[in-house]
């Protein structure tokens, strides 16, 4: 995805604390990232630049200053971290988790750098969410879970009481969990019961395809809270259901642990949702474009929940 990383910047006045965005990954070999995403509030871009070093913590920040003195002072910060040829620098696509070149966004061929690859596999689903709220806090935005759980009331275009709520029909915008499979884009969508005192523990895995626009879902995994699962493939869809289910799990090695943490949130602010009629016909679907012609997608514009009466 082209972005403005590279341009001049035009930003609020944020500036991140000076380790912000400093992460250390899971592994035998020890290894730390520094994160630096996009602070241009008018860029939608999606991706992160990545610093990384098996060295220690204290040289990546040593070594990658450079990279955070640009960034604050909305410079080419890009440019300065593929200058750097003592540590390991690319980007990531918070969504897809593409891996592309620093300057030019290329997408590599990680079987031809072994050394992006290992730091690269090792960025999971949990580390991607703490990225997707750095993103916000890059831009000088609120973090929109929070501002769901201190919203008096929530709107949910074309939602019926009774029925199941994607998390991110609710916290919009962190991050979408993407996955690319033989040239689609798949979005997994999890679905949570937000009935207060309904005690199902059940969490639904939808596997909608983005593109191409129209094609069908490939079904839906169903999680108990004992972690017992379901497949339930649409038609002819089973072979790629669990390619897709076995690419969550790998994204997502402790997925019971992510439920079981949103789970309960949504039951807390269930009572706060309110659904509202939507006013068009046909249907759209949440990954179709706005019927308003933005030109983004229903959920990301029109269809996006409306969280007022902030406490």
């Amino acid at each position: 995805m082209k972005h403005g990383k590279n341009d001049s910047l035009t930003t609020k006045n944020v500036r991140l604390a000076p380790d912000d965005g400093v992460f250390e990954l899971a592994g035998a070999e020890p290894a730390w990232i520094w994160v630096h995403t996009c602070p241009a509030p008018t860029c939608s871009c999606r991706s992160a630049l990545i610093l990384a070093t098996h060295d220690g913590r204290e040289l990546l920040l040593e070594r990658g200053a450079a990279v955070r003195d640009a960034w604050n002072t909305q410079t080419n910060y890009s440019r300065v971290a593929a200058a750097l040829d003592d540590l390991i620098v690319f980007h990531i696509d918070i969504d897809t988790v593409e891996i592309s070149s620093p300057i030019d966004d290329e997408p590599l061929d990680l079987g031809a750098h072994p050394r992006i690859a290992d730091i690269a596999m090792r960025i999971d689903g949990d580390l991607l969410e703490s990225i997707g709220q750095l993103w916000y806090r890059g831009k000088g935005w609120p973090d929109p879970e929070q501002k769901v759980l201190l919203a008096a009331e929530i709107e949910i275009k074309g939602w019926q009481r009774g029925e199941m709520l994607a998390w991110d029909d609710v916290c919009t915008g962190v991050r979408q969990d993407y996955y690319v499979l033989d040239g689609r884009l798949y979005e997994a969508a999890e679905m949570y019961c937000p009935v207060p005192d309904c005690e199902c523990g059940e969490v639904l895995i939808h596997f909608e395809t983005v593109t191409p626009r129209g094609a069908p879902s490939s079904g839906r995994v169903v999680v108990k809270r004992s972690g017992e699962t379901e497949i339930q493939p649409n038609k002819n869809g089973r072979d790629r259901l669990e390619q897709l289910w076995t690419a969550f799990q790998k994204r997502h090695p402790n997925h019971l642990a992510r439920f079981a943490r949103r789970y309960p949130i949504m039951k807390r602010i269930g009572a706060r949702i309110v659904g509202t009629p939507l006013a068009m016909s046909p249907k759209v679907g949440r990954n179709d474009s706005c019927p308003c012609g933005s030109g983004k997608k229903y959920k990301m514009c029109c269809g996006k929940s409306k969280k007022t009466d902030l406490i």
